[in-house]
């Protein structure tokens, strides 16, 4: 104010025309600069309808030509106004008597710079109600039980001062407890730490000491765990609240949906978009082996597809394999399957293996793994076995945890094995029928020995069948005693006297499961009576 006369003690000044502030009517305390200290009064009188602030002078009041400055604070309205038009007007008080030189109401020049980012925001009482102009969010992990680095994209169409909040909203279903300060990333532009209330899925970080500027757009992440359900990608709003510099009474940020990546992620279908919860799972997942024989080494084939992408650090686990004779290994050799690791663990009593994977594993990817156990000794079914994978998370502890499921398993027939190709389907491998007889019973006679034999499963080339208990016999141990069996059997067998036993090898076109087999060959009988001796097989 520069007044074109002396204005007295006692005298008021009216500004008029301050309306849309939600200051109620009353005392407002009143600032003023240095050349009027003490000559205006730091109390005015606000009437909030009329937009109305009468200021006093005291003192010997005010010069003709002297610049005066005062200052007070209102608080704006809620809503968005342009400036209205505010005028002043002085009533000096007269030494003479009681009736005040009046001035005339005259329109007050307005400032038009640009505040807090709003053009023109210096004018008195434009209200700009602020708006965030980008409100995006996204996600890096959307599988199961996994930690997931959060990311939020903002911009404001204001300046925002360093103090002020900004609350994210409706991120529901995670399984990170309730914290006063979550830790928050974002380049020094927010707070280190953010207070988050795991029910209502809320997040509310403070801006860092510089502030957000009008229109540049600022990045803040947190890492959440996934709940451990499939889930939607739950609708998300952003919030805030501008602090003043001049009071107590922020500037709010209408609650609005923010934008969501619509993105795929890991594999995953629109799994960008926050708090999208996917389980992983197999889009392939069948076992078999290579053999059903009691105590042989047996090659175990496990075929692995999933329906997201599996990462490097994952493993793989397989339950259920129980009954195999192959003690505890913590460097089983696995085989096949680039992108796991060539030893896996191996734990006998509950029957668990487990895989690790080296190189990210696509989506749809089929790898075959195998690893080799020894069969048990006993008759026994294929085992049911289950199979859960459990995903490495760049973003924290916390792996993407899949169910645990059955695996497909192989169920045809395998050397002649019902059922043999299950995975440690165990048979004790045997005859149908097993008969034996001889030519001459005389002593000291040449005597053709026939063994008819139907086996109950397949047996391949090399396969031996020793025959026992032919004791008595004069023939003296042989590598190479002569066998008739039309191709069957290796044309020559291994005796030993003692046990009386008779190893014949099966030829190269193998015997069949129910098939009879005849076999003979010349032993020399005893010199002495005997009865016929007990004969077994094996």
């Amino acid at each position: 104010l520069s007044p074109d006369c002396d204005v007295s003690g006692g005298s008021r000044v009216t500004l008029s025309g301050l309306t849309g502030a939600l200051t109620e009517s009353g005392a407002l305390g009143v600032g003023v600069n240095s050349s009027g200290s003490g000559l205006i009064s730091v109390n005015g009188t606000w009437n909030e309808s009329s937009g109305e602030l009468v200021l006093v002078t005291v003192g010997g009041g005010l010069r003709s030509g002297g610049v005066y400055e005062v200052w007070f604070v209102l608080r704006n309205g809620a809503v968005g106004q342009g400036s209205p038009g505010v005028s002043v007007r002085a009533s000096v008080r007269s030494a003479d008597g009681p009736d005040e030189g009046l001035g005339y109401f005259e329109a007050m020049d307005k400032a038009s710079l640009s505040a807090l980012g709003v053009a023109g925001g210096s004018a008195a009482l434009l209200v700009h109600v602020p708006v965030l102009r980008v409100a995006w969010i996204e996600q890096s992990n959307p599988l199961a039980s996994a930690s997931n680095a959060v990311r939020v994209r903002l911009s404001a169409d204001c300046d925002v001062r360093g103090g002020s909040v900004v609350s994210v909203v409706g991120l529901v279903g995670s399984l990170t407890v309730s914290a006063v300060s979550l830790p928050v990333y974002g380049n020094g532009s927010f707070v280190d730490g953010g207070v988050w209330n795991q029910s209502a899925g809320a997040l509310v970080v403070s801006v860092g000491g510089g502030g957000l500027r009008a229109f540049e757009e600022y990045e803040l992440w947190f890492v959440l765990r996934n709940g451990g359900v499939e889930q939607a990608s739950p609708d998300v709003s952003v919030a805030g609240m501008v602090e003043s510099e001049w009071g107590a009474y922020g500037a709010p940020v209408a609650l609005a949906a923010m934008n969501k990546s619509g993105a795929d992620a890991v594999g995953v279908t629109g799994g960008a978009a926050p708090l999208l919860v996917h389980v992983p799972g197999f889009s392939n997942r069948s076992i078999g082996q290579s053999i059903p024989f009691a105590l042989s080494s047996n090659v175990i084939s496990v075929t692995l597809g999933f329906d997201c992408v599996i990462a490097a650090g994952s493993n793989v686990t397989l339950t259920g394999l129980t009954g195999a004779a192959s003690g505890d290994d913590g460097a089983l050799v696995v085989s096949g399957g680039s992108s796991f690791r060539g030893t896996g663990s191996w734990v006998r009593g509950s029957g668990e293996g487990v895989f690790g994977v080296v190189s990210a594993v696509g989506q749809g990817e089929t790898h075959v793994l195998r690893i080799t156990l020894r069969n048990g000794d006993a008759e026994q079914g294929a085992r049911s076995v289950n199979a859960s994978v459990s995903v490495f998370s760049a973003w924290g502890v916390d792996a993407g945890l899949s169910g645990v499921v059955g695996m497909d398993e192989a169920t045809g027939d395998l050397l002649g094995v019902a059922g043999g190709s299950g995975a440690l389907r165990v048979h004790v491998p045997g005859f149908w029928s097993a008969s034996i007889g001889q030519s001459n019973p005389l002593a000291s006679a040449s005597n053709n020995v026939t063994v008819t034999l139907v086996p109950d499963c397949d047996m391949g080339s090399g396969s031996v069948v020793r025959v026992f208990g032919l004791t008595g016999a004069l023939s003296a141990d042989r590598n190479d005693l002569a066998v008739a069996s039309s191709g069957s059997f290796s044309v020559s067998a291994v005796w030993v006297s003692w046990n009386g036993s008779v190893a014949l090898t099966v030829g190269s076109l193998g015997i069949k499961n129910g098939t009879s087999y005849v076999v003979s060959f010349v032993l020399r009988n005893g010199a002495v009576n005997q009865s016929s001796p007990g004969v077994s097989v094996r």
